[in-house]
């Protein structure tokens, strides 16, 4: 059901202190696998800092090319996503990254705000295909727009 516009809250303003994006103790992350997943996703908080969404959304997506188990990256992911006021697709990635990890901080704090219910089961298959077309969207609205028509 789809609500009128007015009864969607927007975010102005997000808050984001670096210990927030800093990998917890719970991470799922393994030493000699994630150092370039690892790279990806500091220059993705570097970004996010700068408010440069493009970057750290394809910085993101490249960490989880290499480690898809990781739900810090989903969930800085979902972040930049509700940043730029993608509530959908932030909603997806904090879900994924509360099914990796029902303790991650960062994806808790921010899936009250989405109305995400703690707990909230997803069906994998259905999962793994709003991830892709979230993927496929976001291509979309990344490319510049030129003259050019397809």
């Amino acid at each position: 059901m789809l609500l009128p516009q007015e009864a969607v809250p927007i975010i102005t303003e997000v808050i984001v202190k670096p210990e927030d994006l800093a990998l917890d103790e719970t991470s799922n992350a393994k030493p000699s696998v994630n150092k370039y997943a690892q790279r990806h996703y500091q220059r993705a908080i570097e970004y996010n800092n700068q408010a440069n969404w493009t970057q750290a959304v394809q910085e993101l997506r490249d960490a989880i090319k290499l480690e898809p188990n990781n739900s810090d990256y989903h969930a800085l992911l979902g972040l930049v996503h509700l940043q730029q006021n993608l509530r959908g697709m932030a909603m997806v990635y904090i879900r994924q990254a509360l099914k990796l990890n029902p303790q991650n901080q960062l994806a808790l704090k921010y899936a009250a705000n989405l109305k995400i219910k703690q707990g909230e089961n997803t069906n994998p298959k259905s999962m793994a295909t709003a991830i892709s077309i979230a993927a496929i969207l976001s291509f979309f609205s990344a490319q510049p727009r030129s003259g050019v028509k397809w």
